[in-house]
Parts: structure tokens; C-alpha cells; sequence
């Protein structure tokens, strides 16, 4: 067995404050472009969320407005002081807005757009993945994760096929890569491949990995349980709690039943009802199939409404986060 690879994961914190930093005086810049230049327009939601949070309380934040020139994340003091600031840096302002916008717009960032690249990164682990019914396992390992401020707690645990525990690991990493939807794999993977270095060093290696995520139902097909999976040639499922992009109905569903999820048109995932207020979203990751992995899951869920083996490893990594 292959020593437990490494990953390379960007530091997009850092690419964002020194964009962020390249505003001159006298200019503004908008959450969508500072978006577009880490690569991906799409995460404008995390660049808006990261720049009103305290982290970022001592960059040049009211250098970044909305895309209708509103200043301020906020009304009151903290609005007067962003106002008073581009003022005094010669940027016309009429009420709260920067007026006319175009005329103090700034968007020749340098940039490596660093989320292009792990979109190249995620393209080329979906097209590595193979889709292939799951083989037989002894060992069923489950991963979960939990925060602790910067660090991540991964927790594995192994079960037998009726998901009776059998052993559990914990390890712990820094969680350096912000939460950015479709980008999971770069937050979490580090503190997975963390407890199954370890899972590794002392003999406890999984015949194959329920993870809490995405498979392939995912824009990319390059969901978390497929980064990993291509990653360690392991069998993976994804085992999602919430729906993340593909089409379904689940209206009516009754307990027990699943329906499949269509991506682009081809069926990548199963939506299974495990209980009265809950579906679970089971797409395969690499070495596995929908069907298997449906059939693998339903199996799993007959009396619980999670798989045993992800409640347990929800569970430890929880209760090692607050430790």
C-alpha cells in the first residue's frame, strides 16, 4: 500500500487580502470583481461574508463596495466612517453611493486567480474517477470533520458491513482553507488524510470510506468523496445532508424510498429518505456506483436515519473539537 499522499492547498485568505490591498486611494473595487479575480465569480458570496467578518477588520475594506456603489456593510458609525474615509481619498460620494461608480472602478488586480486552477485540479481528479459497482468490504470506514476556530478534527471510524463499531481514530490539522462552496475537498481533505496516515501507520486501513459529502454530484464530479477516493485508488461514497446542485423531486418520498439525482442529465446520485425530515443525497466517488452505493446506504439506514458508521465518526469528531 502507497504511503498517504500529500495535498497542496492555496492560501486564498492571503490571495484575498493582498487584492484587496492593491485598491489605490482614491478608487473602489466591488465583491464580484475581487470574486472573478480569485478566479471563480461564483464564491462573490464568500468574498462579501469574509471582508464584513472581524478577520479582515484591519484591511482597506471600504475601498470594496456593492455593485451599485452602496459603501458599508452595515448602516450607522460604521457607514459614516467608510464614507468619510473615501472622501478623504477623493472618491465622490452622493449619499451613501460612489457616483458615478465607473469613474472610480478599479479592477486591474495581478493575480494567479488561484480558484481557476483547483477548478482545473477538480476537472482532472473527476476525469481519474471510475465508476464501478463497490466491492465486497469487512472494514467500512466513515469520516467526518469538526472546527475548533483554525483547526480541523477529523474523526475515522471503522464498523463492520452491519455498521457495529470496531475501532476509531482522531487526528487533527489546521483548517487553512476557508468554507467556499464546491471547494470543500481543499478544507477538509488535509485533516482527513491526517487520521488515515495514521488509520495507515497502525493497520486500520478501510475496505472502503463513507464520507460526509459530495461524490460526483457535484459541478465538477469532483466532489470530496471523489477527491479522496482518486487520491488513495479507495473505494468512496458521498453521503450528503443537504442537496448541493442537481435536479430531484422529493416531494411524497416515504421512508425507504430513493430517487435518482440528475446531473447534466445522467443520473450521478440517489436521494433516499431515511426518515420523516430527512434526506440524504448518495452519490458514488471513485471505484463505486450509484446503484451500489444506494444499495450500500439503504442497507445501512434501516433502523437509523444516518448510516451508524457517519453518526459515530459526527459524533467523535464533535465531541474531540470541544475537548
Amino acid at each position: 500500500m502507497e504511503a498517504v499522499p500529500e495535498i497542496f492547498v492555496p492560501d486564498i485568505v492571503g490571495a484575498l487580502r493582498d487584492l484587496v490591498h492593491q485598491i489605490p486611494p482614491g478608487r473602489v473595487t466591488t465583491h464580484r470583481a475581487l470574486a472573478e479575480a480569485l478566479g471563480d465569480p461564483d464564491c462573490v458570496r464568500f468574498v462579501a461574508v469574509f471582508l464584513a467578518s472581524e478577520k479582515a477588520k484591519d484591511w482597506p475594506v471600504h475601498r470594496v463596495v456593492h455593485s451599485s456603489g452602496a459603501v458599508g456593510r452595515a448602516f450607522g458609525e460604521e457607514q459614516r466612517q467608510a464614507l468619510a474615509r473615501l472622501r478623504a481619498e477623493g472618491v465622490r460620494v452622493m449619499g451613501d453611493r460612489v457616483d458615478p461608480l465607473l469613474q472610480f472602478f478599479f479592477a486591474d488586480f495581478r493575480t494567479e486567480r488561484p480558484l481557476a486552477r483547483l477548478q482545473e485540479e477538480q476537472r482532472e481528479v473527476a476525469k481519474r474517477a471510475v465508476l464501478c459497482p463497490l466491492p465486497k468490504a469487512e472494514k467500512i470506514g466513515a469520516l467526518d470533520v469538526a472546527y475548533r476556530d483554525d483547526e480541523a478534527v477529523a474523526a475515522l471510524v471503522l464498523t463492520d458491513p452491519q455498521g457495529e463499531l470496531l475501532d476509531f481514530l482522531i487526528a487533527r490539522a489546521q483548517a487553512r482553507f476557508p468554507y467556499i462552496r464546491t471547494y470543500l475537498s481543499y478544507r477538509e481533505l488535509p485533516a482527513y488524510l491526517a487520521v488515515l496516515r495514521e488509520a495507515q501507520r497502525k493497520g486500520l486501513w478501510p475496505d472502503l470510506l463513507l464520507v460526509d459529502g459530495n461524490g460526483i454530484l457535484h459541478p465538477r464530479r469532483a466532489g470530496i468523496a471523489t477527491h479522496l477516493g482518486v487520491l488513495l485508488d479507495l473505494p468512496t461514497v458521498g453521503v450528503a445532508k443537504s442537496h448541493l446542485c442537481g435536479d430531484v423531486n422529493t416531494e411524497g418520498m416515504t421512508i425507504g424510498e430513493w430517487r435518482p439525482v440528475l446531473l447534466d442529465g445522467e443520473v450521478v446520485a440517489g436521494a433516499i429518505r431515511t426518515g420523516r425530515n430527512r434526506t440524504l443525497f448518495v452519490s458514488p466517488g471513485h471505484r463505486a456506483d450509484v446503484q451500489s452505493s444506494v444499495d450500500l446506504i439503504l442497507a445501512l439506514t434501516q433502523r437509523d436515519e444516518l448510516p451508524p458508521p457517519l453518526r459515530f465518526a459526527h459524533e467523535l469528531a464533535g465531541e474531540a473539537a470541544r475537548e
